[in-house]
């Protein structure tokens, strides 16, 4: 779990090196790639041990997470660009540190 959960920190700290404007672009690898990080951690919160899961922030809503991944996985032409960018730059990361101590 602590591998996968840092594979994906590592991932989002790709993403944005790679910048905004190349997230931003039509037909862009590396939104394409935030929307996989997206529905990967969804993934991995429902796999947390109960030992670690009491770590997580309590500003986290796991069903919120959920709905992203779904619209990300269904629906994705109405997912909004600055909330991806938002939780791959921001919101993952700061989970996964805290998770992780």
């Amino acid at each position: 779990m602590r591998a996968a959960l840092d594979g994906l920190r590592t991932e989002c700290l790709a993403i944005v090196h790679a910048g905004r404007t190349e997230f931003d672009r039509e037909h862009s690898l590396t939104y394409r790639a935030a929307e996989a990080v997206i529905i990967h951690f969804d993934d991995l919160l429902g796999r947390l041990p109960a030992e670690e899961a009491v770590r997580l922030p309590d500003d986290l809503s796991p069903a919120a997470v959920r709905r992203t991944r779904n619209i990300l996985s269904h629906d994705y032409r109405s997912a909004k660009r600055s909330i991806v960018w938002d939780v791959v730059a921001d919101r993952i990361p700061s989970v996964i540190d805290t998770l992780l101590g």
